[in-house]
């Protein structure tokens, strides 16, 4: 649990992507409440190995609300999830409310659930995809290795770009890759509970895989009323500058009268 911000208004609790790194909620700073306190949860694979991580979305969001009330025992909380933690966040507030606890924001950030039926997809693809995620997250203007590159090759393009990774050990790389190998599998095994609050969806536009339409469909059963705001970006730079000043103007909107 990584705290950006103390301060005393409502927390806001922000679920790390698949990689497992919170670093990048750090842009919503300068945009929020000045007295709203900020942590990232980042992923135990990053030190721990992806080996010991949860076998679900349920159970890793289980494991977070425990670590969410050690820090701050009762409510109201606010939760906002990146990518594949937009699922978890959905369940974290389940089991939030589960336990009596005030959910004042739910907010996911350019994520959906995958339909009842998706299949298991094999190591390999896994694997090609989390490394996609990588260069996509990390080396957005560099070309990607020619070919069926693997883990050298795409370590090596983000070696040399000036993201704060590029100085970091293979070490680092190898777990945030496998953490992704990791969270792929339970995103796509994933069936929703339902959550008897509101939520919020940012939904990125450009070059994405589905449409805000298709977002909010996969949404709406599963959640009690849903908030729709698009983003004039791609799924990975949801927190630049100016889509990051769009979601956090939201926020302190939702939680306006606090």
């Amino acid at each position: 649990l990584l705290t950006l911000r103390t301060g005393d208004r409502t927390p806001l609790f922000c679920v790390h992507p698949a990689l497992g790194l919170g670093w990048s909620f750090a842009a919503l700073l300068p945009h929020l409440h000045p007295d709203r306190p900020v942590h990232a949860l980042q992923s135990p694979a990053l030190t721990e190995g992806a080996d010991k991580l949860p076998a679900s979305v349920a159970a890793l969001a289980e494991a977070y609300t425990e670590r969410i009330r050690a820090l701050v025992p009762n409510g109201p909380y606010a939760l906002l999830g990146r990518s594949f933690g937009g699922p978890v966040a959905h369940e974290i507030a389940v089991c939030l409310r589960r336990a009596g606890q005030q959910v004042r924001l739910l907010a996911v950030l350019d994520s959906m659930p995958h339909p009842p039926g998706t299949p298991r997809l094999p190591a390999d693809v896994v694997e090609r995809e989390s490394l996609r995620i990588l260069l996509n997250s990390h080396a957005p203007d560099r070309p990607a290795p020619p070919g069926r590159f693997g883990r050298a090759e795409a370590f090596a393009v983000v070696r040399a770009t000036d993201s704060p990774l590029a100085a970091l050990g293979d070490g680092v790389l190898h777990a945030m890759t496998d953490a992704g190998s990791h969270h792929i599998h339970l995103t796509r095994a994933w069936r929703p509970s339902s959550y008897d609050g509101p939520a919020t969806l940012f939904s990125a536009t450009r070059q994405t895989h589905a449409s805000t339409a298709e977002k909010a469909a996969a949404w709406r059963p599963v959640t009690a009323g849903l908030d729709v705001h698009e983003l004039d970006c791609t799924h990975s730079g949801v927190l630049q500058p100016d889509p990051a000043a769009r979601v956090a103007a939201v926020l302190e909107t939702t939680l306006r009268g606090e």
